[in-house]
């Protein structure tokens, strides 16, 4: 596609940003949105506007527009998932909000919930993660770490006796003879029809006969094909006909190279714009600097003399750095008309109005609550990225710039600020020095007319310091003395520290649920289904992992817990968020640490996890079989056999958890198929403990009918278009995505790939592999379920419980407190 798409899609996608802020915000109070269905609405739309930006940003290649875009795209991903956590709160704290109806109203098809994950977080960092990559394999290969084991292949039979094994052998070697010899036979059967057809044809031809006769035929057909390609050659270099390509062969083979020469223009162009700004930046330097130093000079010498005390021939004090220096010269302050109000205004009534409003306020914070509105940081930026599109994009005329470089004039209004504030800054340092100057020279005077060696007045120090406040002791850092290098090696030669799985998100297959929007209009909370859980991570958890702008301004969430039977996608997708997001990976499983760092020492790997996961952010931590780390009850920790109570990480957990916040992109991802086990103050604290809960079901039939297909083909295998897929997908309700992946996985062998091409695979040998593995238990099933209704959001929609929020307290809005 040519740049001209592309720019097209960008103008396209602002517009509607513009149209989408309009919307949130009418001239009339009353069309503004309020409930959920209008809210989802918006929703759908900010993620169509998100996929056409994304898809712009990733293949622009005009470097100035791809940093204009960079803004709008990250403003507009922010406020999708502002409107997210606004839509679970209004869906009574549900993370899974139903949409089927809203998408049938709007003509839209399931797939338009589908959020693109930005290529730029990995794109933008490709360096640093292969620089990261190397390291990390070169320290697994040093310290011998075992990697992680692959999933296992189930094998049909046990072992089989010898003499068993014989008779086999040569029941196989008996049907392979006897299809050998009804293979030769039949050759001899065709030698002698085409010898009997000859004979009834007349006198056989002699070998020279037909030798010539074959050699005719070759050579007519070898100057036929060369006469072919010349006259083709021809064709092609009179433009007649088109050259061929490989994109005639698969369309996905010239969409590859595409991409990648536009990657390359994109790099060659950004280091054109990179080397640009310095030499440019120079040249405004050297030819409108000295404008601004004289307008600058002008503009303090004036507020001198305008400051200057008439009676005593003082000067006044220049502006600290602090205080911006001549800035407040330059761009004084305006007065606003509530300070002049407030300056006017009787002191009496001041006291009189305070005590109104501290009355009102009293009877007002019902109403408030009620009338409470989402508020948004990303839409000021989305409004200045509109703005600033509408200003230099809009209406510029690009007709002499066809491939899309950078536009010099835009760099050096982009640049003529940035060169006046470091010419503002000398010129303070030079005003500053004369300002002093002036000053002894006036006390100089004051002194001979007095008839007294001038003395200085001691001048106020600057900035004197007040007693320090009393702070909390800092914590102690145990590593100090230690470079981030040499514990990053440690950990990864501990196994903490493990090479991410280079896994998508879309990996987790599964469709969506059409039921959902009729089983809650019976009051039946619907499972979530596979959609929406790879839509609720990557909003959660991937998206403002990848950007720091987006973690430090997006609704924070620091904790996670995936929870559901074995082999449910657990693992995958926290795979899935570190890789995606390009974070570090640390193993904190029990299983993982038993036997490392043994007693007290268990602090110092909490720390030295933490501390390597702040300094190399984004990271992820990760805890398979969370519910055992919050256990106290000793007898079951004693039953898991290990070296070290899988508990003893908890406490250091906790308390480096707690001092997280928005900006250092670390998330606590944890797994569970038994979080049942926590009871009692266990599972308050393991509750309490995650920002989000989600549920991991088993595929239901839709998601099953995308699961098969999608696993053959994952494999190296595929489905024949007559096979009964709809058979399948119903006998096989009851089993985990993971068990059927190790169903496929196990019965495409190499031997078995070979022999596709002549034996298509069927459902009784699929079932032959899917008998060996028992289903989900019921018993399991409804354990998880009843511990989900446990769960905050599920307690406040089921039981009209207050939630429990991660102290363990109550929320007294009866929501669930972000952490």
């Amino acid at each position: 596609m040519a740049n001209v798409t592309f720019d097209i899609m960008w103008r396209e996608a602002m517009m509607e940003l513009l149209d989408q802020l309009e919307a949130e915000n009418p001239e009339d109070t009353n069309l503004a949105p309020k409930d959920l269905s209008e809210w989802a609405c918006i929703y759908i739309r900010y993620i169509q506007i998100l996929r056409k930006l994304e898809t712009a940003y990733d293949q622009m290649v005009h470097p100035q527009k791809r940093i204009d875009m960079r803004k709008a795209l990250e403003a507009c991903i922010g406020r999708t998932i502002e409107i997210r956590h606004w839509m679970v709160k209004l869906n009574r704290g549900l993370d899974f909000v139903s949409l089927d109806d809203i998408l049938v109203d709007l003509k839209l098809s399931p797939e338009v919930l589908e959020i693109a994950v930005p290529k730029y977080f990995i794109e933008d960092r490709a360096k640093e993660l292969d620089d990261r990559d190397k390291f990390l394999e070169a320290l697994v290969e040093k310290y011998n770490v075992k990697p992680a084991q692959p999933s296992p292949i189930m094998k049909i039979g046990a072992p089989l006796p010898e003499d068993e094994a014989v008779l086999i052998i040569q029941r196989n070697e008996r049907g392979r003879q006897g299809r050998e010899r009804t293979r030769l036979v039949s050759i001899v059967k065709k030698q002698r029809q085409i010898e009997d057809r000859r004979s009834r044809m007349g006198v056989p031809l002699t070998h020279e006969e037909a030798a010539r006769r074959i050699q005719a035929a070759i050579r007519g057909f070898i100057w036929r094909r060369r006469i072919r390609e010349v006259s083709d050659q021809e064709l092609m270099f009179i433009g007649m006909k088109p050259k061929p390509r490989d994109m005639k062969k698969d369309p996905r083979i010239g969409e590859a190279k595409n991409l990648m020469r536009r990657k390359r223009i994109q790099l060659e162009h950004t280091r054109e714009y990179d080397e640009a700004i310095v030499t440019l930046k120079q040249k405004v330097r050297e030819l409108e600097g000295q404008d601004m130093r004289e307008t600058i000079q002008d503009k303090v010498n004036s507020w001198f003399v305008e400051n200057r005390n008439i009676e005593t021939g003082e000067y006044p004090d220049f502006p600290e750095k602090d205080d911006g220096g001549s800035k407040t010269i330059l761009n004084p302050p305006l007065p606003t008309i509530a300070s002049l109000l407030e300056e006017t205004k009787d002191p009496k009534s001041k006291k009189a109005d305070d005590k109104k409003d501290a009355k009102g306020k009293k009877g007002e914070v019902q109403e408030e609550v009620k009338e409470e509105k989402i508020t948004s940081v990303f839409v000021p930026s989305m409004e200045s990225s509109v703005h600033e599109f509408v200003a230099k994009w809009q209406d510029r005329d690009e007709t002499d710039n066809f491939f899309q470089k950078y536009d010099q004039e835009l760099v050096k209004d982009e640049l003529r600020p940035i060169v006046f504030e470091e010419i503002r800054q000398q010129v303070d340092e030079e005003m500053r020095v004369l300002l002093q100057n002036l000053k002894d020279m006036v006390e100089a005077e004051r002194a001979a007319k007095l008839g007294k060696k001038g003395k200085k007045k001691k001048g106020k120090k600057k900035g004197k310091k007040g007693k320090k406040e009393k702070k909390g002791k800092k914590k102690k850092d145990p590593t100090a003395d230690r470079s981030i290098e040499s514990l990053f090696a440690e950990l990864v030669s501990n196994g903490i520290l493990v090479p991410c799985p280079h896994v998508h998100v879309r990996d987790y297959l599964g469709s969506t649920s059409y039921m959902q929007a009729t089983l809650e209009k019976a009051n039946v909370i619907p499972d979530p289904s596979m959609s929406q859980i790879r839509q609720a991570l990557t909003e959660y958890a991937i998206l403002p992992l990848g950007s720091q702008y987006i973690h430090e301004r997006a609704p924070y969430v620091k904790s996670m817990l995936l929870y559901g039977a074995e082999k449910t996608g657990k693992s995958l997708l926290t795979h899935a968020v570190a890789n995606l997001s390009g974070a570090n990976l640390f193993n904190l499983s029990p299983r993982n640490t038993d036997g490392k760092y043994p007693g007290k020492n268990v602090n110092m790997m909490i720390h030295m996890v933490f501390k390597v996961a702040r300094t190399m952010a984004p990271s992820v931590i990760y805890i398979d079989e969370a519910e055992k780390v919050f256990l106290s009850d000793k007898k079951k920790l004693k039953e898991f056999g290990s070296q070290e109570p899988y508990s003893r990480i908890k406490k250091e957990l906790l308390k480096e958890c707690k001092g997280m916040g928005p900006g250092e992109r670390v998330m606590v991802i944890g797994n569970s198929r038994e979080p049942f086990m926590c009871a009692k103050k266990d599972e308050k604290a393991f509750m309490g403990f995650w920002s989000k809960h989600i549920f991991l079901p088993a595929p239901d039939y839709a998601s099953r009918k995308v699961i098969w297909p999608g696993l053959f083909e994952r494999h190296g295998g595929k489905l024949g278009s007559n096979f009964d897929l709809s058979t399948l997908s119903h006998i096989t309700e009851g089993y985990t995505s993971g068990q059927l992946d190790m169903v496929v996985h196990s019965m495409l062998t190499k031997r078995r790939l070979d022999r596709l091409k002549y034996t298509a695979i069927d459902i009784p040998e699929i079932i032959q592999w899917l008998c060996k593995i028992e289903p989900m238990s019921k018993e399991q099933d409804e354990m998880l379920r009843k511990w989900m209704d446990k769960t905050p959001a599920m307690a406040v929609v089921k039981g009209g419980a207050k939630p429990t929020t991660a102290k363990g307290g109550k929320d007294k809005k009866g929501a669930k407190k972000g952490k």
